[in-house]
């Protein structure tokens, strides 16, 4: 018979979480954590997905990689991520890939887009816990969605990126040539902003 001890290893061996499918239909394992859950002791976070209560040490971004573990922090999650907007958004942004169906919990809220598989390999990377689209990539898809974000917040990204030492142009064109706005990207740097 397993011990509650193996099921604790589950959570601590993951960062207070447990996905469903680790347990490998062991009814004790199962048994333990429906224990846990009537106590208070696990809250379900989607189904599949359990996170031990006051084991909370990821941050936002990593819980998001939890919940959405195929999905990629994008549009105003990684303006903000990257210090690129002043504005906050109420809502994590994350892209899947085009035909993935997920169910999501309350909480938090999380805005999904659905992205064709080509354009979710354009700098995609990995951070600690989550995965994120990188600066470059950040800074084209503002200027892609410019029409649904504003103007004004496509103009503040852009105009924060090209402030800062770190950028690279080069792989920021390179990108919006694949993203196909490479023409409106050279307006906005023709123009001075």
């Amino acid at each position: 018979m397993k011990s509650p001890a193996e099921l604790q290893t589950f959570f601590e061996t993951n960062r207070g979480y447990l996905q469903i499918k680790w347990l490998h239909r062991n009814r004790t394992l199962f048994a333990q954590l429906k224990s846990q859950l009537a106590k208070g002791e696990v809250e379900k976070i989607k189904p599949g997905l359990y996170r031990k209560v006051g084991v909370f040490s990821a941050t936002e971004w990593e819980e998001i990689g939890k919940i959405v573990p195929e999905g990629i922090l994008c549009l105003q999650s990684a303006w903000q991520y990257y210090e690129l907007t002043t504005h906050i958004s109420a809502q994590f942004h994350v892209a899947i890939p085009h035909k993935k169906k997920l169910v999501l919990p309350a909480y938090p809220p999380i805005k999904l887009y659905h992205w064709s598989n080509p354009n979710l390999e354009i700098g995609r990377i990995q951070k600690a816990g989550f995965q994120i689209f990188d600066i470059e990539r950040s800074v084209c898809d503002a200027m892609r969605f410019r029409k649904k974000v504003g103007q004004e917040m496509a103009t503040e990204v852009l105009k924060t990126y090209l402030k800062r030492k770190d950028r690279n142009l080069d792989k920021l064109l390179r990108y919006a040539s694949k993203l196909r706005i490479l023409k409106v990207l050279q307006t906005y740097l023709d123009i001075g902003i």
